[in-house]
């Protein structure tokens, strides 16, 4: 077995009916190991399908707090809706959770009735992330980080970036790629502060993540050569490719206008990329073996004790 492991995850399941129908035609190809679903969006019967496509990849609740409407009372989570009882924006979100304005347990409230839906909905949880990266925000992190423990859910993604230089690159090559996006100095360092919480509390994740925005020297030409790239760098471990593939084709189902925001275009092409054979043909060539999240090695007494929790509680 390759010391270099790859978990690519699409994100989004549940968003609209052409990221489904993407998501499904991924995971079929066998590209995609890994799927977040929104369980307060996704169809039932859509859920049936992907599960259907390849019954062995892993399925993690992808948390929404930004997106539609809750699963939970409006009245319950007063603190996480507008007067119409949908969903703060990202950005109104995040105000609230800087200026404490967000309830602790109504974010737990509603993100374990998202996990209990799937769950119902036939998921077998193995892992947690979450829309828009909420679960980075002040307040929600802690929130998840307990709710992942009651609930038995041992993983969650990792936001530990890893900056993928080339060969020799080095010291030299980091201070060239913080050089020109300084911005990225202080959110890099929020999420390896993060991943060191999580590691503490004992959730198991992934050693990082990786991206073609992390190359340095920078790779253009679309996914599948941005990909190519990055592969072609990864270190011994196991790392997770994001990916937010969708089927524009599909029409939208009521009340799915926009959602795909500034994404649209990079959605068709990175499908386009992950259902071409020669995908699955690069990643064996640079010797990386694709995993599901479920091959993220767990910690047998977090499993157990919260999976004994979770049962007392549905009891």
């Amino acid at each position: 077995m390759t010391d270099r492991r790859l978990i690519v995850s699409a994100d989004d399941f549940g968003l609209t009916a052409g990221v489904d129908r993407g998501i499904v035609a991924a995971v079929a190809a066998g590209s995609v190991t890994s799927v977040g679903v929104m369980a307060n969006l996704a169809s039932p019967p859509a859920l049936a399908a992907l599960i259907a496509a390849r019954p062995d990849v892993s399925l993690g609740v992808h948390l929404n707090l930004t997106t539609g409407r809750p699963l939970s009372s409006p009245a319950e989570i007063a603190s996480l809706v507008d007067a119409t009882g949908t969903f703060h924006s990202l950005a109104t979100l995040a105000r609230r959770a800087l200026t404490r304005r967000l309830s602790t347990a109504e974010i737990r409230c509603e993100l374990a009735a998202q996990i209990a839906r799937a769950r119902a909905l036939g998921v077998a949880v193995d892992h947690l992330d979450s829309h828009e990266h909420v679960h980075l925000l002040p307040g929600v992190t802690s929130t998840v980080i307990a709710l992942a423990r009651d609930t038995g859910v041992p993983r969650m993604r990792t936001h530990r970036p890893l900056l993928l230089t080339a060969p020799g690159g080095g010291v030299r090559a980091q201070a060239t790629y913080y050089a020109r996006h300084p911005r990225r100095l202080a959110t890099h360092a929020v999420k390896r502060l993060v991943a060191r919480r999580l590691e503490a509390a004992g959730v198991a994740m992934p050693d990082g993540m990786v991206a073609a925005s992390l190359l340095e020297p920078p790779v253009a030409g679309g996914p599948a050569v941005e990909w190519a790239a990055v592969v072609s760098r990864l270190p011994p471990g196991t790392w997770e490719l994001v990916v937010h593939p969708a089927d524009l084709g599909v029409a939208d189902r009521p009340g799915e206008e926009g959602r795909l925001g500034e994404l649209v275009g990079r959605r068709a092409a990175e499908l386009a990329a992950l259902v071409d054979p020669s995908f699955g043909a690069m990643v064996a060539a640079h010797g990386v073996a694709l995993v599901p999240f479920a091959a993220v090695r767990t910690h047998p007494l977090w499993v157990h004790f919260g999976e004994e929790r979770y049962a007392s509680r549905r009891a």
